[in-house]
């Protein structure tokens, strides 16, 4: 044999050695909504290579998306021409219009086969945080990748021309409204500012405050003409009847993006938006001094939370979901948790993440520790099948009060019998 012959046999060796070892290679997608900045993408990115590394037999293919729809629609396409999506991160309201279209399975057995069992991955998780993991049947389908509640956030700079200091900030509605008033005798402008897209979510807020929810606890029935319901949008109207209140006509991020530009005097937003407000602040672009705090009560102190939760999809393989809990195993762990917290503003699942150093420094600020306090009033967040049109419904309620001065009882109302529709 001559020594051509010698190096073909050799390159064909190689080759074939490169095609088994890539197809002994586990592939699964990984949909999530972070195309939508490229930051955010490039820390999932890198996330996604660290998993790689330490298990280099499974290759994630990154699936990023503008938003929770894109993600939603994705996966309820694959899964009608049943193919898998592999490990998706849906918005957390989403989960039973996942279940019914069979799109997700259960994590019961996965849970229940670890060593210890199940306890041993859900007792590191921050319990108040698993409200939004179970379906109707009992069965447990999605672990919180991330979460969030409104806060309130607060320009101290302008509330300090209105004799407002941060021991001052309100307690409850009434004060609410006195502090805005006299932050609107100061700049002549409404001082609150009510956020586009994600107002339902707020609204929410409201609602839970009064003592009410917007759905029963099974999820089967909603509760939009319900007095607590009435008694919180009657409460917006007030508020904007009044200039206390104005509704942004950006988008939601543009609005903590206002705030950070020392436009708006008063936001409620997702605590995710602390992030921002932090890396600004660090990097001396911020011309203000800020605060955080628990949103003011009416009846009691309470919130939904918000975010995503982490789905296996169906139609896998029993390989390919093994690799896919592999791949929830890593994203569980408190030093990524403390990786995504940092880089999102989001609160972190994990109870030691917050003993990482990239967060022990930054929740022993003011702003940040009483962000945390909101979390002891946190509640499950709707989560109601075909949840993006029961979510219309409530927002073209609110619309209809505050922009057209329907009476909250009347349109709520309505909105009681248009989104019952979507339930059965």
């Amino acid at each position: 044999m001559n020594k051509t012959t010698n190096k073909v046999l050799t390159i064909v060796f190689l080759i074939s050695l490169t095609t088994i070892s890539y197809a002994a290679k586990t592939h699964i997608s990984f949909y999530i909504p972070s195309g939508a900045t490229t930051e955010m993408s490039r820390m999932y990115f890198n996330i996604i290579k660290d998993f790689e590394k330490e298990y280099p037999t499974i290759d994630v293919n990154f699936k990023p998306k503008s938003n929770y729809n894109d993600v939603l629609k994705s996966v309820i396409k694959l899964t009608n021409q049943k193919k898998s999506a592999g490990v998706v991160i849906a918005e957390i309201s989403e989960l039973l219009t996942l279940k019914d279209a069979n799109a997700i399975i259960p994590l019961d057995e996965l849970m229940d086969n670890e060593p210890g069992g199940r306890n041993t991955i859900l007792n590191p998780i921050i319990s108040g945080f698993l409200a939004n993991s179970y379906g109707d049947d009992g069965k447990f389908y999605g672990f919180p990748l991330m979460r969030s509640t409104p806060i309130v956030y607060y320009n101290m700079d302008i509330l300090k021309k209105a004799g407002i200091t941060v021991d001052k900030l309100p307690k409850t509605w009434n004060e609410l409204t006195e502090t805005l008033e006299k932050v609107k005798s100061v700049t002549g402008m409404p001082p609150f500012t009510l956020a586009p897209e994600w107002y339902g979510w707020l609204f929410e807020v409201f609602v839970r405050q009064s003592g009410g929810a917007l759905a029963n606890k099974t999820n089967t029935q909603v509760q939009l003409h319900h007095p607590a319901t009435i008694e919180a949008l009657s409460f917006w109207k007030m508020l904007h009847d009044k200039g206390l209140m104005q509704r942004h006509k950006g988008s939601w991020k543009s609005t903590i993006n206002r705030f950070t530009q020392g436009f708006i005097p008063v936001v409620y937003y997702s605590s995710g938006g602390m992030g921002q407000l932090a890396e600004k602040e660090a990097k001396n672009k911020l011309n203000f001094k800020w605060m955080t705090d628990i949103m003011p009560k009416n009846k009691i102190y309470s919130t939904p939370v918000g975010a995503a939760n982490i789905f296996l999809s169906n139609y896998m393989t029993e390989t390919e979901k093994k690799a896919a809990w592999k791949f929830v195993h890593f994203l569980l762990k408190p030093n990524i948790q403390a990786k995504i917290s940092h880089k999102s503003g989001y609160f972190p699942v994990m109870h030691a993440a917050f003993e990482d150093p990239l967060l022990k420094e930054r929740y022993s600020t003011e702003q940040f520790k009483r962000a945390q306090k909101q979390l002891d009033f946190s509640n499950a967040k709707i989560m109601t099948r075909n949840y993006v049109e029961v979510r219309k419904v409530i927002k073209a309620a609110i619309d209809r009060s505050l922009n057209d001065g329907i009476p909250p009882e009347e349109s709520l109302k309505m909105a009681q019998q248009e989104a019952q529709k979507w339930l059965k």
